[in-house]
């Protein structure tokens, strides 16, 4: 990338969730684009490997452990981060799972209980905690969370994955209101159909071949009309849209949700 369209220059950026999937594909966009990266993310291996194809690429990342669904560990999260490159420019609330297919009168209270404690919860604990570090060193920061295509649909499975992801997006407006008045934009990303680890769940209860639901998903959705881009969705198309959200570019939008879902029509 051309060193003009390097927008991120000494900006520390912390990704949640950012050891796979879109959030690996956010992590090295933020650090092409000359940002200081912070793999934020349960999986310590696989943390420390994208941080490592990071740096060895010329980019600068560091990877730290954290668990979204826990307080503790969230807040040791910062101060780590904190202290390997200074205060907090760019928030990104990634990290979110995915129940199986059980439909909501199905899904047990500890599956329900799992995906909010990582999905609602993390993201609320997560932003909450950068934002307070924003406002302690009066920075002008943006944070940018993770929706869903489904939190619009009618769509009967996954009760507990799509109702989390619409209660982050009515979050995301609140949190924008709250923050404004210090200079702080929030906005919400909404995905379609990206083929990453969390439909691995789906595909095992249906019996499907491992990296096949997604593919499945978008020859249904174009067969039927709903696709209007004809393709799967990538993780560089979600973390185009999300850096540009958290740049300068993006200084006057806040209290947002961008769909960027091929133009999706999804309501089964």
């Amino acid at each position: 990338m051309e060193q003009s369209a390097k927008r991120f220059i000494n900006k520390h950026i912390i990704i949640t969730g950012a050891a796979a999937g879109i959030g690996k594909g956010v992590a090295r966009r933020f650090a092409d684009e000359g940002g200081k990266v912070i793999i934020a993310d349960r999986s310590q291996e696989s943390g420390e490997a994208v941080a490592k194809e990071i740096t060895e690429s010329g980019g600068t990342a560091a990877y730290i452990r954290v668990d979204v669904a826990d307080p503790d560990s969230i807040n040791e999260l910062i101060k780590k981060a904190v202290g390997v490159f200074g205060p907090i420019d760019i928030a990104v609330s990634n990290a979110g799972i995915s129940e199986t297919q059980s439909s909501a009168l199905e899904i047990s209270v500890e599956e329900w209980d799992r995906v909010y404690d990582i999905n609602t919860r993390g993201s609320f604990f997560f932003c909450r905690a950068c934002a307070e570090n924003m406002m302690n060193n009066d920075t002008k920061g943006a944070i940018v969370t993770l929706g869903s295509l489904v939190a619009r649909s009618a769509k009967g499975m996954s009760g507990a994955y799509a109702s989390s992801k619409a209660a982050i997006i009515m979050f995301t407006k609140t949190l924008a209101k709250c923050l404004a008045p210090m200079g702080i934009r929030v906005n919400c990303v909404a995905p379609g159909i990206v083929a990453t680890e969390i439909y691995s769940g789906v595909e095992k209860e249906m019996m499907m071949e491992k990296d096949s639901f997604a593919d499945w998903l978008v020859e249904q959705s174009i067969a039927s009309g709903q696709l209007l881009i004809p393709r799967c969705g990538t993780a560089a198309d979600i973390a185009g849209a999300i850096t540009f959200l958290a740049s300068d570019d993006a200084a006057y939008i806040t209290a947002q949700n961008l769909s960027v879902d091929g133009g999706m029509d999804w309501c089964w």
